[in-house]
Formats: C-alpha cells, sequence, structure tokens
C-alpha cells in the first residue's frame, strides 16, 4: 500500500506556519483557481497530447513584501496517446490519469510573480484506450487500470510558473516536469507525466 501523502507536506507546512506566525506586516489570501492543462509524457513513442481540465484551491501566505509561500490542493487531468504500428495493428494508444495533487511553491514578487516548488499527486482515475485494428479486424478496447491490473505511481514532479494578478483576479502559468513513472510495473508504457497549465484564478484576502 501507498504511503498517505500528507506526511510528506508535514515539514514543508510547519516552516510555514512557523514562518508566517513570525513575520510582520504579512498578508493570507484565499485562491480559488480553474484552467485547462495540456499534458504530456515523456516517452519518445508518447506522441500526442492531452487537454483537460484543473482546479486548486489553497493559501498564499506572504512572508515578506516580496517572498510568499503558497499551498493548494486540486485536481488535475493528465495523459498521453502513441500511434500503433507493429505486427501488422495500426491504431493509437490514449492514456488517461486524473489525479489529486498537493502543490508547495514559493512565490517571488508582487501582482507580477515567479512561482517554484514541488507538486505530489495521488490518481483518482486511470483509463487505457486502444483503437486498434488488425487484418481488418477491431481490436479495440477501453478500459482502467484497476480492470487492467496496472499499478500507478504516486506523481511526484517539479513545478515553475509566473502569474499575474489584476485586483482580486488573476492569471497563472504553470509547467510541471515529472519526476516518477507514470506506472509502477515493469511491463506498462514507460514515461513521466509533463505538463503545461493556464489558469484563471480569484484571490481573497483574509488578512493584512
Amino acid at each position: 500500500m501507498r504511503p498517505p501523502l500528507a506526511p510528506l507536506f508535514c515539514t514543508f507546512l510547519l516552516a510555514v506556519s512557523v514562518g508566517t506566525i513570525q513575520a510582520q506586516g504579512r498578508t493570507t489570501d484565499l485562491i480559488l483557481g480553474a484552467g485547462a492543462t495540456m499534458a504530456f509524457a515523456t516517452e519518445e513513442e508518447a506522441t500526442e497530447s492531452r487537454v483537460g481540465l484543473n482546479a486548486a484551491a489553497g493559501l498564499s501566505l506572504r512572508v515578506v513584501d516580496a517572498i510568499g509561500l503558497r499551498v493548494e490542493a486540486g485536481y488535475i487531468q493528465k495523459g498521453a496517446g502513441s500511434e500503433i504500428n507493429e505486427d501488422g495493428a495500426t491504431g493509437q494508444l490514449n492514456i488517461e490519469v486524473d489525479y489529486a495533487v498537493l502543490r508547495g511553491l514559493l512565490e517571488i514578487g508582487g501582482d507580477l510573480h515567479l512561482l517554484g516548488g514541488a507538486t505530489v499527486g495521488r490518481d483518482l482515475r486511470c483509463n487505457v484506450a486502444f483503437d486498434v485494428s488488425a487484418a481488418g479486424i477491431d481490436l479495440s478496447s477501453d478500459r482502467s487500470c484497476d480492470e487492467m491490473n496496472i499499478e500507478t505511481n504516486d506523481d511526484l514532479g517539479v513545478t515553475v510558473g509566473a502569474g499575474y494578478d489584476a485586483g482580486l483576479v488573476g492569471l497563472t502559468l504553470l509547467v510541471t516536469e515529472g519526476l516518477s513513472e507514470i506506472f509502477a510495473d515493469d511491463d506498462a508504457p514507460p514515461g513521466r507525466n509533463r505538463t503545461v497549465s493556464l489558469v484563471g484564478s480569484i484571490r481573497i484576502p483574509l488578512s493584512g
């Protein structure tokens, strides 16, 4: 059984809390965001991307004027596809994995700011679809990873990006490079997640 995600962020959250309490003139904002994600896999044969949704809610804790910490929890759709042309079979393989995610990001700047930090994801849904035919016979299938006895890894990644806030609304671009293989099984398709997300947000001041 995989360990809970929460302990991975305990030390980080404790440091955020202590630093925030000690900071003078701090502000805390609630951030609600949603947008679109273009997902890829690092495997060379994964030539097709998946366009999906993302949504998150979190807190931005301003430690000093130009430096803050952002902690978010949310949902993101990832996946990729590849062409199949071997042993007389032709078609396409599509992999779709939806994750619950936690992000811890350093936020540098003011209305225009840079972001960087870590992301951890746990799959909520995993699906593998084959749209394949061989010798005129349709061999297509659409099955969940559980049905195929394929296990996914927790999705560990590094995230960087930039954002701009205009009053209560903002726009953020995030790029995440996966550090772990999507699947835990040795005979499953190889590759790590790579995503580009565009997120619109509402930023609600809570204190400051």
